[in-house]
């Protein structure tokens, strides 16, 4: 646990050589708790063996939250400095000068936003999930829901739908836990499901309050306090917008976009992707038989592609300088 930004956060990192490079992830969410699952994938596994892997659980999230942590913390700007803060603790505890950082559905907002801001610090940005304009994904969503609920006349789908103000002023936090639930069940957030569930589902549940990891007050926390972060940063993630807010990166850019993803659009992000400036060099790999998360449904090439392209790629440039 470490104090960032006047709160404590938890970090845990991962590796098998102190050689290899260090690579820092920001989860998703926002708000999800990561350290139950994210670690203890084989996908993470796998990249520990290539990478030092930092694992920081944001303000708000798991071990992260805290009952006095103020509503008025939780803006994208403070978020940005935590990852400064992070990336600074990691340089100096693993001796990285600089390091790789990978940002997956919420954290490539915040990621790619301080990849703009301190290029200096960074390898290269790296984005699965990669969220552009985050009512815009909503929006999208919602449509594409519309069309499959139209197309099969699914009522229960179509009555959800018809109570949803798509209005941005309007739009609530409600209302796209109901429109995740239909994007979930045709195949926009795990491409091969078939299945309507909720955004997290009871098998979630379950493995957040019997894991090791969290105490019995964080699940407790956790049990009476869901979706702090969603809450709090709900009005910020409304006003991103990257085409704007960070319309250049200066490092190595590679999105690994999946072709199906839905909930965070990737029509969105090749848009982004071709107006970006990245004068280092980027890169888009797509992922064809995924949806939102290319490391699990096609973990086979997520491995070649950050393994023998991204990190051999970048060293090598890294070595040349």
């Amino acid at each position: 646990m470490l104090e960032i930004g006047g709160t404590e956060q938890a970090i845990l990192i991962n590796g098998k050589n102190a050689e290899n490079p260090v690579l820092v992830y920001l989860h998703g969410g926002p708000g999800f708790p990561m350290l139950p699952f994210v670690p203890f994938s084989e996908s993470m596994e796998k990249l520990e063996e290539q990478f030092t892997i930092v694992y920081w659980e944001q303000r708000g999230t798991g071990k992260s939250y805290h009952s006095n942590l103020s509503a008025e913390s939780m803006n994208v700007n403070r978020f940005i400095k935590d990852t400064h803060a992070v990336i600074k603790y990691a340089r100096k505890k693993l001796s990285a000068d600089k390091v790789f950082l990978w940002g997956h559905s919420w954290g490539t907002n915040i990621g790619a936003l301080y990849a703009a801001q301190h290029p200096e610090f960074l390898h290269a940005y790296i984005s699965t999930g990669q969220s552009v304009n985050p009512f815009e994904n909503e929006r999208l969503g919602y449509e594409f829901v519309k069309q499959n609920a139209t197309r099969e006349n699914n009522i229960p789908a179509l009555q959800d739908l018809a109570l949803i103000d798509t209005l941005p002023e309007n739009y609530t936090l409600d209302d796209a836990l109901t429109v995740r639930k239909w994007v979930y069940k045709y195949g926009g957030i795990v491409h091969s499901n078939e299945h309507k569930r909720p955004y997290v589902d009871l098998q979630e549940i379950k493995t957040i309050l019997l894991s090791p990891v969290y105490s019995l007050g964080v699940r407790i926390n956790l049990l009476m306090n869901p979706y702090f972060s969603a809450i709090t940063l709900w009005e910020d993630l409304k006003s991103i917008d990257l085409f704007t807010q960070a319309p250049e990166i200066n490092i190595p850019v590679y999105f690994l976009v999946g072709r199906h993803d839905i909930i965070v659009s990737h029509v969105l992000a090749e848009q982004y992707y071709e107006k970006l400036n990245a004068p280092a060099g980027k890169t888009l790999v797509w992922f064809e038989k995924s949806a939102h998360r290319p490391f699990y449904e096609e973990q086979e090439k997520f491995m070649d592609v950050m393994i023998n392209r991204i990190k051999t790629e970048t060293m090598e440039m890294a070595s040349n300088d």
